[in-house]
């Protein structure tokens, strides 16, 4: 079988992948182990290298507060490392402690998971009923793709629709009878190019059609903005009777799980009780839910703001700055985390390697996580980095970037970003 299948174009794009990867992570790019003896926040060390970190999601800076670990050995004590038993039957007390906490955050009832990932397969297939439409965005996060065979497997049609393409959206609802439910899936803010869904737009569409209903995946957005940390869709337009927010607790907010809300209060207590992961998933650790009470108890007081502020300024630096050097990112949206698009693998990689070696590591992604031919580097800022650290990794970015590229400028083809899949799997 290996040598039927050794010329077919899926075994070819495999090796290239592999030689891709295993490259990556030869040249210590890729699925690094780090040697900190401690966790510092702003740099870790790679290959017996300190390097600055720009490659995390804690965009607050949570994950050392002693809140939180003060909350998670607490917990620990009281409960043990484990209480091993489906929250169908039994869950400690905390559970309800947090799940009232991010109730109060987010302003709607909720329901929590083990992890997003858990969160969309628990909610997913309980909203969308058989005959129901579908329809997902082409760089909707992985995590929501994951769900679509079990919704198609229970009697839903499923199709991708051009990134951020509201017209499409509504092409689909105009030959759609009024009386067929409709969902749009997507994210809040894209993982990899730190872009925003169209929510005001959204909005109104939700006014415009009553058969319409959203689905948003808002963890880059959770925690960091918004008041309270409501996050990024709803923060702008707030909530609709038909529309359902997800989100991650293991980015902002600092500890570990999902969490699922919407203005219906029975929806939430159905995906409760029948939600597959719900019923069948193990539990979130004691240490997890402690620093996420403590996390929660931090985003419903007056320290919130403060911390949301710190990071908004580093997130305009980074804007200006890379205007200034002229560094093309592929968006300036004011999200933590961006792209700056490279093309060839082995470019990427030549290009991250410079990088390293000037002191900073940044996420590089490639083929199948973009499309082929659309390599580039992901990297993240968060409340640890400091300004001056920020300036000095995007000068050698973009120095490092014009000594591999040379000064041929990056054209981005709009339409192209669209039409493709695009960036699912980011993290």
């Amino acid at each position: 079988m290996s040598n039927s299948l050794h010329h077919t174009r899926a075994r070819r794009a495999v090796d290239a992948f592999r030689a891709i990867n295993a490259q990556g992570e030869l040249l210590g790019l890729r699925g690094q182990l780090l040697e900190d003896a401690e966790f510092q926040g702003d740099t870790a060390i790679i290959k017996g290298r300190k390097l600055a970190n720009f490659g995390l999601c804690s965009y607050l800076g949570l994950g050392t507060d002693e809140r939180l670990i003060e909350g998670s050995i607490d917990a620990v004590r009281r409960f043990g490392t484990s209480y091993s038993s489906s929250v169908a039957y039994t869950a400690l007390g905390l559970y309800g402690d947090l799940t009232e906490r991010l109730t109060a955050m987010l302003g709607a009832p909720t329901v929590v998971a083990g992890t997003t990932t858990l969160a969309h397969l628990s909610a997913l297939p309980i909203l969308v009923g058989k005959g129901d439409l579908v329809l997902v965005d082409a760089q909707a996060h992985a995590s929501l793709l994951a769900v679509t065979p079990t919704m198609i497997g229970n009697g839903a049609e499923v199709e991708q629709i051009p990134h951020n393409d509201l017209t499409v959206l509504a092409e689909w609802l105009a030959r759609t009878p009024p009386s067929r439910p409709v969902w749009f899936i997507t994210d809040g803010i894209f993982s990899m190019h730190g872009d925003t869904v169209p929510a005001e737009n959204l909005s109104e569409m939700l006014g415009a059609y009553p058969n319409l209903h959203a689905y948003v995946d808002d963890a880059h957005g959770f925690s960091w903005d918004g008041e309270r940390g409501v996050g990024n869709y709803l923060r702008r337009v707030g909530w609709h009777d038909r529309v359902v927010v997800a989100a991650g607790l293991s980015k902002s907010f600092a500890a570990l799980g999902g969490v699922v809300a919407t203005p219906d209060a029975d929806l939430i207590e159905l995906i409760r009780l029948a939600g597959g992961p719900m019923v069948f998933g193990g539990p979130i650790p004691p240490g997890d839910l402690g620093a996420g009470i403590a996390s929660a108890d931090i985003h419903l007081s007056d320290e919130l703001p403060g911390l949301q502020q710190q990071l908004n300024g580093r997130i305009s630096h980074v804007n200006d700055f890379a205007a200034q050097i002229g560094l093309p990112l592929s968006r300036r949206d004011q999200t933590p985390l961006w792209y700056l698009e490279i093309g060839k693998g082995q470019h990427l990689l030549q290009v991250l390697t410079a990088v390293q070696d000037a002191g900073f590591f940044l996420n590089g992604a490639v083929f199948p996580v973009v499309p082929r031919g659309r390599g580039g580097v992901r990297f993240t800022v968060t409340n640890y980095n400091s300004v001056s650290q920020i300036e000095d990794m995007l000068v050698a970015l973009n120095d490092k970037r014009l000594e591999v590229l040379g000064e041929t400028e990056i054209e981005i083809d709009v339409e192209a970003e669209k039409r493709v899949g695009g960036p699912t799997t980011g993290v």
